[in-house]
């Protein structure tokens, strides 16, 4: 027997060895072309990302050209040009803020006045390509020259930009490597757009190759991008266009030619680079052969030996034991054990077969969970166990009330459970067929294939008199859904009635949801509610805020709004502060805390926890903004001052620029970007605000309040009064009066 396991090991030798050989002589002769095919599979996959960019590029930037601001812009004048420049500054922010379009700036190139608008505001054409975005390959008369051609869209090779200080002595920034992308339209030829586009940031998001050796060449044949600097087209061989690589003086050319734009995408790599990676392939393959090789021809030896005759024993004692008795005598400890482990099996086999009822419904549990979920489990056996007959699902969602977690000094875990169990007996004894499942820490569902709405409703008005004892602790919010027939989708069954939990109206009882309010849009702030939270929280304005919000959330009460309703009208404030920040250019640290609370909103039950975070959220705001005003900046202050002092007078821009002496442009541009608010919208907050004291304060007649805070037309007063607060100055007095006389 042992001749024979030997020589069994030699067969199995010998195959092995003749199967190693032959898998190393075909990795061998395929291993270059796969390699090949890999690098022009990524020269290709790189073409169609750059391509698939450019269009969007191009599609964004079209966008802007057409805008309807940029078209009025060119005919406007005064006041309201300023309003068309800071209009379409945002909308180009918008635009180049996008991380994934990879464009540091999109400028509009004027032809009349030689005025230029970007993102960092208004500048004369020659000052922003001479200091903000200066290159030797792109100087002031370039610019002025693309007006007089012909082309619609035009990328041009790329450049590395710098920006000068305003000072003389100052340092030279870099901006960074950008190929400019310059756009326009016979229909409109009194500007142009420029998209700088990122070259490094368009390398890293899109190129797919080890070697960095990579160059975009344009329908001419000359380079617009490469990675060692822009090369010379002489130095690239030509490339056939039946093909999509070339080897050349011991280089691999890999080419692509993109379907839009025309342009050619090219990989350079060394065949040394190709070379090297085939001789550590071979040279691991042939390490892996022959120790291989050194480890069969040893386990073969000490296998036979080892294992000849304990096998031998084995067999001889199961054919003799007759199925009763397996174990046997050997030197050998594993040999022993497997004597050992077969009683063993026989004892745990019963105790399986004990437990296996048991499980069955926790299996019957978790197949409803998977088809919930849409997991496949890989035991087709248990979904056939979920009954194919019509059904219907009860969600319960537990929510605990302030007092329980006042009181109680633990985790509500056992008293979930306890709700849990108290559902699930109950139920059964009405519908039999059903069960009931945790499905969530405090949420669970209940399945009945029985669909008879009498027995229903008679268990949840049971129901509701057992959890009316525990009534100052927890309530319930249950969504019945309706009968749904067995072909109909378990999954979006179980969808339709979660979502009937949001349909609760918001107080503090245990409610029944059977359908959804069917509502067209959530009861937001009107137009004139956001200006006017828009102007208070950038002045700061904690209480008229607190003020505003408790009047809508007064309403909604009631008008008994939904919880749907409520959240998404807390998401819409918090959103307006994170806007505003994002405007004033403020950290969002201040009111992190507040907004990491958004996670538990989903338990709030009453007003009184949304005006808890109103409250929280809006101080911690108006700190930030305040504390942000206090810093020094001698323009701000000084506009500040003289508004404080003149509001009754006639103030323009170009009034209080002469006494900075600025220009008007560069002190709206300057007062924009540090406050975050327009100069006129500045001067009417000021102007409306002293209004709103003399209106409390005084007995002046309107026509005397609006003369006195700087209006001298009773219409324009009216009209801007109603804008910044929501109401006329004479409905603002009286609603205001008698609200300090019912307090």
């Amino acid at each position: 027997m042992l001749i024979r396991l030997l020589l069994g090991f030699l067969t199995v030798i010998v195959l092995l060895m003749s199967f190693n050989y032959l898998s190393f002589t075909f990795f061998q002769n395929n291993i270059r072309n796969e390699i090949i095919s890999y690098n022009a599979q990524n020269i290709r996959f790189t073409s169609e990302r750059y391509e698939e960019h450019f269009q969007l590029v191009q599609k964004q930037m079209y966008a802007l050209y057409f805008n309807d601001d940029v078209d009025r812009l060119q005919k406007a004048s005064g006041n309201a040009r300023y309003a068309l420049l800071d209009r379409v500054k945002q909308e180009i922010i918008k635009v180049v803020g996008n991380p994934l379009i990879y464009v540091d700036n999109a400028i509009i190139v004027f032809k009349e006045g030689s005025l230029t608008l970007s993102r960092i505001g208004t500048n004369d054409r020659a000052s922003l390509f001479d200091k903000f975005y200066a290159s030797t390959d792109y100087p002031d008369s370039f610019w002025q020259k693309q007006f007089n051609e012909t082309y619609s869209a035009k990328m041009f090779p790329m450049s590395k930009f710098y920006e000068h200080s305003f000072h003389k002595a100052g340092d030279v920034t870099t901006k960074g490597l950008f190929i400019p992308y310059v756009l326009k339209h016979w229909q409109n030829e009194d500007f142009y757009i420029v998209a700088m586009m990122d070259a490094n940031q368009l390398f890293e998001a899109f190129h797919r190759s080890v070697n960095a050796n990579f160059i975009i060449l344009d329908k001419q044949g000359l380079p617009l991008f490469s990675t060692g600097g822009l090369a010379k087209r002489e130095e690239l061989p030509e490339l056939p266009v039946d093909k999509t690589y070339l080897l050349r003086d011991n280089t691999y050319y890999f080419y692509q030619t993109g379907q839009n734009s025309g342009y050619t995408y090219i990989n350079i790599i060394p065949s040394a680079s190709i070379s090297k990676q085939i001789s550590k392939l071979n040279l691991t393959l042939f390490f892996l052969l022959i120790l291989s090789l050194i480890v069969s021809v040893v386990i073969s030896v000490l296998f036979s030996v080892r294992f000849n005759r304990p096998v031998k024993q084995l067999v001889s004692s199961l054919q003799t034991a007759g199925g009763e008795d397996v174990r046997f005598k050997s030197n050998i400890r594993e040999f022993k054990l497997i004597g050992q482990k077969l009683d063993d099996m026989l004892q745990t086999n019963a105790r399986i077969q004990s437990d296996l009822a048991q499980k069955n419904i926790q299996l019957l549990s978790y197949s409803y969970l998977n088809k919930l979920k849409k997991i496949y489990s890989g035991s087709p056996g248990a979904i056939d166990m979920i009954s194919t007959q019509a059904y219907r699902f009860v969600v319960y969602e537990i929510t605990y009330k302030d007092r329980f977690w006042e009181e109680m000094k633990e985790e509500p875990g056992p008293l979930t459970y306890s709700i849990y169990t108290f559902i699930n007996h109950s139920l059964l004894k009405v519908f039999p067929a059903s069960l009931t499942i945790q499905i969530e820490s405090r949420q669970m569902l209940s399945v009945i294939n029985e669909i008879d709405d009498s027995r229903l409703d008679a268990y949840m008005t049971e129901l509701l008199k057992v959890v009316a004892h525990d009534a100052d602790f927890y309530f319930l919010t249950i969504a019945i859904s309706p009968a749904f027939p067995q072909s109909f989708d378990f999954t979006e069954a179980y969808e339709q009635t979660v979502k009937l939990l949001q349909e609760r109206k918001l107080n503090e009882d245990t409610q029944i949801v059977r359908q959804h309010a069917g509502r067209q849009s959530v009861h937001l702030l009107t137009s004139a509610q956001e200006q006017q939270f828009d102007c208070n929280l950038a002045a700061g304005n904690t209480q008229e805020l607190l003020h505003l919000l408790d009047r809508q959330l007064a309403l909604m009460e009631r008008k008994c709004e939904t919880v749907l309703q409520y959240q998404e009208f807390l998401i819409d404030i918090v959103q307006k502060v994170r806007k505003a920040f994002h405007v004033l250019r403020l950290d969002e640290r201040a009111i992190q805390p507040v907004i990491a609370g958004l996670s538990t909103s989903q338990s709030f039950y009453s007003g009184r926890h949304y005006r808890k975070f109103f409250s929280q959220l809006l101080v911690a705001a108006c700190e930030e903004i305040r504390s942000n005003q206090k810093n020094e900046d001698p323009v701000i202050d000084f506009v500040v001052d003289y508004v404080n002092k003149h509001f009754a007078q006639d103030i323009t821009l170009d009034i209080v620029a002469e006494h900075l002496h600025i220009t008007g442009g560069y002190l709206s541009t300057y007062f924009k970007e540090k406050t975050g608010e327009n100069f006129i919208d500045y001067i009417n907050g000021v102007r409306i605000r002293v209004a709103q004291q003399m209106l409390l304060e005084t007995d002046l007649r309107i026509q005397d309040v609006a003369s006195s805070s700087g209006y001298q037309n009773i219409n324009s007063f009216n009209r801007m009064f109603k804008k910044f607060t929501g109401m006329p100055p004479r409905e603002f007095r009286r609603e205001k009066r008698t609200e300090d006389e019912v307090g």
